[in-house]
């Protein structure tokens, strides 16, 4: 379900798995890098949390406008 994504894009969160990050189901933030050589999307998080999703691992769907 994993998207491609570019810088300014909105992310939800559909599925990861990350037990250290108060992330969960649902959460929602601003893509502000893609690291497409460690694959690697760095995200804002509404909550304050800066956070990457890993792609291939993290499954997110862009919020469309």
């Amino acid at each position: 379900m994993s998207e491609k994504v570019k810088v300014g894009d909105r992310v939800k969160i559909v599925e990861m798995d990350d037990s250290l990050s108060s992330l969960k189901k649902g959460s929602i933030g601003t893509v502000t890098n893609v690291d497409t050589e460690q694959e690697l999307i760095w995200v804002n998080w509404d909550n304050g949390e800066k956070l990457a999703l890993l792609v291939g691992i993290d499954k997110y769907k862009v919020i469309k406008k």
